[in-house]
């Protein structure tokens, strides 16, 4: 017998998509639906759109004829002037300069609309006739709409101009004469928006009509002022003659915005109910006209209704027959899977001894198999990361305890090896003396022992400042394990500013000395500001600072200085030294680390590595970080802040 709960995860699928196609495929209706809708929406305001840009290229069709005979005419006329006037100079009865002035006079006699008026130029662009006195006699052709006028001469031509005080363009029209004896171009020219009073509606009026859009769309015509100039039920009237306030208020918009689309609801005269309609609508600048195409969305909304409920009634029935499917089927599947959640639940929360039972032979059969195995490793692997975490533990003591005792000895190896340290520097101060003060004065200039002698000094020399360099390392060695073994003493008291940075700069006087080709400046506080800090211990890392910047800068300048920032005053020592590479700026601060120097300039010995992470770790212990700003071959500037001491203090 055939049980679902028994069939293969595939078989239950395949049910569950049958279903699921089903209902994409009702999905899809809607879908095609709604893109059909779109599309036949889409066409519609298209063909609207056409239509209006149509009915505009239509009447501006009109217009430019229209505005090209008046145009004409009045060139003509002032051609034929000049005509009679030139026979008149033939036949002797005038001179040339007195008919050219009779022309002049009655050419700007001449009244084309609001503003228009006629000019004349020549061959070369230059104006020989104009309203404007200022302009006679000036090359205008540098202008393009004058260089087109030279070439063509004759015929009508649309330019955009601008007057002096206007702020955009406006189209004007031009018709151009030649009259050759004279070498004028007379020309006719106005803006085509003084020439509404030329355009008959009654010219275009029926064929205004037969673009039309849809079974019930048609087009109208807006003036700016908002009358009806074209329209087939309610022309010659305002919209604010409407007997409905929607009504106005669409015309309105129309009239105000001048170009766009958007729908709205309307009612023809002896029409009882408003009807969704769409409108397009463009100006014709030139005119003050607003040419608009609307239509009924009824036009194509009938048979999308048809097919819209038909589709409707096939997804309610689809629907109702597969939810108790859907349930049917998401029950067998999601059981098992709920059960194997809880189980995976509990042992997330540590229980590894939880276990499934296998009730089927399907995939979610399988699946529980394979979780009872996966719990059976995990149980396995919890032991040995125990163990493991128990071995790391005990480990990690054995290296704490082993970190401790290095650190005890280094405090206890620096603290021995500082006694016999400081004799040896005592002993080798006083061969030294000895040697100066005793043995060299007895030795003449001419004694064979003179060379040994001054050879024994250098050597003993360089002991010294070997023996000073192990004992600062010795030191270096002591502070660092006392601060890591956080046994460091720190006898904090209230300093003045200027006497850390005077205590400070006196002690690097004599590096300074022995290269004059580095200068040490000090840039004190403006204001007296005191800290509360270890007087010892700033004065070391302000040393161990200016020392660094003395030994890596060959030429140039080493700056103290320090400034208020905030709660803290913040010290910097900078050099025009070498600099310190990108990649180098943190590793510096690591124990025993030693720049390299990358440009090979120094021939120097270094220190030990141990002087700037003491200095990072004494100005931690205020609060703050040793930082350093630096840039190859420019040279360094390392930074601290140390608070201001309070009133009290």
């Amino acid at each position: 017998m055939f049980r679902l709960g028994d069939s293969r995860i595939r078989t239950k699928l395949y049910v569950a998509y049958a279903g699921a196609f089903l209902i994409i495929f009702l999905v899809s209706g809607v879908i095609i639906h709604a893109q059909i809708r779109t599309l036949l929406q889409e066409n519609t305001e298209a063909e609207l759109s056409r239509t209006t840009e149509a009915l505009r290229t239509m009447v501006r069709a009109t217009v430019d004829v229209s505005i090209r005979n008046y145009m004409r005419a009045v060139s003509e006329k002032c051609l034929d002037e000049a005509r009679s006037l030139n026979r008149q100079v033939q036949r002797g009865l005038l001179t040339e300069a007195e008919a050219k002035d009779r022309a002049q006079k009655a050419f700007l006699s001449q009244s084309i609309g609001r503003t228009g008026h006629v000019y004349c130029l020549n061959s070369q662009g230059v104006m020989v006739v104009h309203p404007k006195r200022s302009l006679v006699g000036v090359d205008m052709s540098g202008m393009s709409f004058v260089r087109e006028q030279i070439q063509r001469k004759e015929g009508y031509m649309t330019y955009e101009w601008k007057e002096p005080l206007e702020t955009k363009k406006r189209s004007k029209a031009a018709y151009m004469t030649y009259f050759e004896p004279w070498d004028w171009i007379i020309s006719a020219s106005s803006y085509r928006s003084e020439f509404v009073q030329l355009v008959n509606v009654e010219d275009f009026r029926k064929r205004f009509f037969e673009l039309r859009s849809g079974r019930s769309g048609y087009p109208f015509v807006f003036n700016y002022d908002g009358y009806l100039l074209i329209h087939p039920h309610l022309r010659g009237l305002h919209y604010h003659e409407y007997d409905s306030p929607g009504l106005s208020d669409v015309a309105e918009r129309i009239v105000r915005e001048k170009n766009g689309h958007f729908d709205y609801l309307w009612r023809n005269p002896g029409e009882e109910e408003l009807k969704k309609k769409v409108v397009y609508y463009k100006d014709i600048p030139e005119l003050h006209w607003v040419v608009a195409s609307s239509s009924y969305y009824e036009d194509f909304q009938e048979p999308l209704d048809a097919i819209g409920y038909v589709m409707l009634m096939a997804l309610a029935v689809a629907v109702l027959l597969m939810i108790p499917v859907s349930f049917g089927i998401g029950a067998l599947i999601t059981r098992p899977i709920d059960r194997l959640q809880e189980n995976f639940a509990r042992a997330a929360d540590g229980d590894f001894s939880v276990r499934m039972e296998q009730h089927s032979r399907d995939e979610l059969g399988l699946m529980a198999g394979y979780f009872n195995s996966f719990m059976e490793r995990l149980t396995a692997y919890s032991q040995d990361l125990e163990t493991e975490i128990a071995h790391r533990r005990k480990t990690e003591k054995e290296l704490i305890a082993m970190d401790r005792a290095k650190s005890m000895f280094l405090a206890s190896a620096s603290h021995e090896l500082r006694t016999p340290l400081t004799s040896i520097i005592g002993f080798l101060h006083l061969m030294e003396k000895q040697f100066r003060t005793r043995f060299l004065p007895v030795l003449g200039p001419l004694d064979p022992l003179g060379r040994q002698a001054r050879q024994f000094e250098k050597n003993l020399n360089i002991v010294h400042i070997e023996a000073d360099r192990l004992g600062r390392l010795v030191n270096d060695l002591l502070d660092l394990s006392k601060i890591e073994a956080g046994r460091m003493e720190w006898r904090d008291k209230t300093l003045s500013v200027d006497s850390v940075l005077h205590r400070a700069a006196e002690a690097s006087r004599a590096p300074a000395r022995d290269n004059p080709k580095v200068k040490l400046h000090v840039e004190p506080l403006s204001e007296p500001l005191a800290i509360k800090a270890d007087e010892d211990k700033i004065h070391q890392v302000l040393i161990n600072l200016l020392s660094n910047a003395f030994k890596n800068t060959e030429s140039g300048s080493v700056t103290l200085s320090a400034v208020r920032v905030g709660s803290g005053v913040r010290f910097s020592v900078c050099d025009t030294g070498r600099g310190i590479s990108e990649h180098e700026q943190e590793r510096i601060f690591d124990i025993f680390y030693q720049g390299s120097d990358e440009n090979n300039r120094s021939t120097r010995v270094f220190g030990t590595g141990l002087g700037l992470s003491i200095c990072r770790k004494i100005v931690s212990h205020y609060g703050n970080q040793l930082v350093v700003d630096s840039v190859l071959g420019k040279g360094s500037c390392f930074r601290f802040t140390i608070p201001v001491a309070r009133d009290e203090d």
